[in-house]
């Protein structure tokens, strides 16, 4: 990643290899932990870039053949400050809690840092394993971007089948839906509704928040949101209904290309009337 790198013997210090009670520092038992385990390439962050002479004299001391050694770049929070708790969930687990793919936590990790090309962003395991290759890893310090994160595992949300997306969603509606909702849920139901909500959501945890209203009677609203300025909204609803009756095929293209021009026709913007429907 850095190419061939030199170190000059005098800038190192005398370093410790055992403690005062004979148990080995970091230095001594990572070189041997390695080449027990017969490691022949060793990749990890930049920090420990300067462990590396050090390594490679313990390695030449000992009359083994040191392993190869690559660095990669450290992945930063958008601040710009080294990734840690206080940028969010730091675990694998803290973002599968959260809905995330494994599939797309896969392909946004391997491109913190490395990259197939300057346009392909979505691989599939397969993909990258054919793909990867050291030589592409950029010496910049990735940005972990939890906005990316979230657009790229809508994507993968999207590309299940509806059944499936139905079966994961039903693990955190469940967990997730207000305490009155009747359970067990009912999983026809379920299965009725998922599909008007996987197109939206981008995380399997945003779909009991999508959901909630197919679940409950009433339903929790700002005020400062009710529409205004001297609006019949009865009236306004009163003529969508009319004009709904006469609709026969039931359809997003079919409703879109009725009400937006009611929209116009009753003075509203698409946001208020729609949002009044």
């Amino acid at each position: 990643i850095r190419g061939q790198l030199t170190f000059q013997n005098s800038t190192l210090d005398d370093f410790i290899l055992l403690k005062s009670d004979d148990y080995p520092t970091y230095h001594l038992a990572n070189v041997v932990d390695d080449h027990l385990m017969a490691i022949s390439h060793i990749l990890r962050a930049d920090e420990w870039l300067p462990s590396v002479p050090r390594h490679v004299l313990l390695y030449q001391s000992l009359n083994w053949e040191p392993p190869q050694f690559a660095h990669l770049p450290m992945i930063l929070g958008p601040d710009r400050s080294k990734l840690s708790k206080r940028h969010g969930a730091t675990t694998v687990i803290e973002y599968k809690e959260q809905g995330y793919l494994p599939e797309a936590m896969i392909n946004f990790l391997a491109l913190l840092g490395w990259s197939l090309d300057d346009r392909t962003e979505l691989l599939s395991r397969e993909e990258l394993i054919k793909h990867f290759s050291l030589g592409r890893i950029s010496k910049t310090a990735a940005i972990f971007d939890k906005r990316k994160l979230a657009w790229m595992n809508g994507v993968y949300l999207r590309r299940l089948s509806p059944e499936e997306f139905a079966r994961q969603s039903t693990l955190f509606l469940d967990r997730d839906l207000p305490p009155k909702v009747k359970r067990p849920l009912d999983r026809d139901y379920i299965w009725q509704i998922t599909p008007l909500l996987q197109e939206r959501a981008k995380t399997l945890a945003e779909v009991p928040q999508l959901a909630d209203f197919f679940f409950l009677d009433e339903l929790p609203y700002d005020t400062s949101l009710l529409l205004s300025g001297g609006l019949d909204a009865t009236q306004a609803i009163k003529i969508a209904l009319q004009r709904l009756e006469v609709v026969k095929t039931w359809d997003a293209g079919s409703l879109e290309g009725l009400l937006r021009p009611l929209a116009t026709e009753l003075n509203l913007t698409t946001g208020k009337f729609f949002g009044l429907l």
